[in-house]
Parts: structure tokens; C-alpha cells; sequence
């Protein structure tokens, strides 16, 4: 059932995609990245259970953003990295300070289950911290990287399939290590840190290869 509600998350946000771009044009693709920043970031502590393992609902958004990016590096070109990290780094930021701000202010007030609920979900303990820099810097990373390793693999290898199904062997590999590893390093031994890292992965693999689908039809799309 974790498994469905995962397609349907992807299913959604790849089809937002495509409506930004529809819409928006090159604006609305950066208009994209920020809002799936801003609702990873108030979303980012919520799990599913995959293979008896924890997993943050959230891979979609990230996978979404990743994706989104290949389509504006293959579009626009390599310029448009600095442009990319900032409309991910600003709203995520904008929307955990402003969801810090009123953690400082005090908990919740009410003891109905929405209350509880947003006091599980922003507290922000030590282990909460870790996962909001975990994702601030695999993430960012990502980006950085994914944009030098995108142009060169097309300035070697111009296949837009290539491209794609290239960067997100590699890059997401990176990030599901970088990410785990600020997140969870400690908590957990060394082969659940292992086995999260590899299901983190091979889901993200899979979500890359569906999101083919959006890239070939943004690209398809004419830019006017």
C-alpha cells in the first residue's frame, strides 16, 4: 500500500511539472522548485514503512526537483546552477524559519490530535536539526554537482536519455549517502544506515526512470 501512495505522490508531482512548464514556461519551472522546497520542508519528519524500513515520504519531492533541474540545465544551460540552489536554499529556508520562529513562541496549546501532530511534527529536537541540515546540504549539493556532471555527460554524450538516466545513478547515490549519513549516523547501526541508504537509492532510481516521462514532454514542448 506504501508502495502505491508513493506512485500517486510521483504520479502528482510530475504532472505539476508538466502544468508549470505548460503555464509558466522557463518561469514556472523555477516557480516549481520553489514550491516543492517549501512543501519538502514542512513535510520532510513524515515516514513510511518500505521493507520493515522508515523512509521520509518526501523522496518524490526531491526526485521532483532533481528532475525539474535536468530539464532547465538541458534547456537553458549551465548558467542557470547559482539560479537553481537559490530557489531551492530561499523558500526551504523562509519556510524552517518561519516554522522555528513559532516552535520558539511554545508548543501547541491544544491537546486534540492536531495539536499533538504539530508538536511531533516541529519540535525541533537534536535529531530533527540533523535531518532539516541533512537535507539543506545533500540537496544543495545535489544540485551543484548534478549541473557540471549533467553538461559534461551532454557535451560528451548528447543523448537526452543518457543524460538523465546517467546523472541519477550517480547523483543520487551521492545524496542518499550524504543525506543518511548527516541524518541518522549515530542513532542507528552501521547495516540499517546501509540498508536505508540502498532503499533511499533504488527507490530514487526508479522514480528517475519515471521521470523520463515528464522530461521528454517538457522538452518536446515548445518554449514560447
Amino acid at each position: 500500500m506504501n508502495f502505491v501512495y508513493l506512485l500517486i505522490e510521483v504520479i502528482v508531482i510530475y504532472l505539476l511539472m508538466i502544468l508549470f512548464y505548460r503555464f509558466g514556461k522557463k518561469e514556472g519551472l523555477y516557480l516549481y522548485i520553489g514550491l516543492m522546497s517549501s512543501v519538502l520542508a514542512i513535510s520532510m519528519f513524515e515516514l513510511i514503512d518500505i521493507f520493515s524500513f522508515q523512509i521520509d515520504i518526501v523522496i518524490p519531492l526531491i526526485m521532483g526537483i532533481f528532475i525539474c533541474s535536468n530539464i532547465i540545465l538541458q534547456r537553458y544551460g549551465l548558467d542557470e546552477t547559482n539560479k537553481i540552489i537559490k530557489f531551492f536554499t530561499i523558500p526551504y529556508l523562509a519556510v524552517i524559519t518561519t516554522i522555528g520562529f513559532y516552535a520558539l513562541i511554545g508548543t501547541s496549546e491544544y491537546t486534540s490530535e492536531t495539536g499533538i501532530s504539530f508538536n511531533n511534527l516541529f519540535s525541533y529536537d537534536l535529531s530533527n536539526f540533523r535531518i532539516v541540515i541533512g537535507y539543506l546540504l545533500s540537496i544543495g549539493l545535489m544540485l551543484w554537482y548534478n549541473s557540471y556532471m549533467y553538461y559534461y555527460i551532454r557535451k560528451n554524450k548528447n543523448k537526452l536519455l543518457f543524460s538523465n538516466i546517467g546523472t541519477t545513478l550517480i547523483i543520487q547515490f551521492v545524496e542518499s549517502i550524504i543525506f543518511v549519513v548527516i541524518s541518522y549516523f549515530g542513532e542507528f547501526d552501521i547495516n540499517v544506515i546501509f540498508s536505508i541508504i540502498i532503499i533511499r537509492y533504488l527507490l530514487k532510481v526508479i522514480m528517475g526512470i519515471i521521470g523520463l516521462i515528464p522530461v521528454n514532454v517538457i522538452i518536446k514542448m515548445k518554449d514560447k
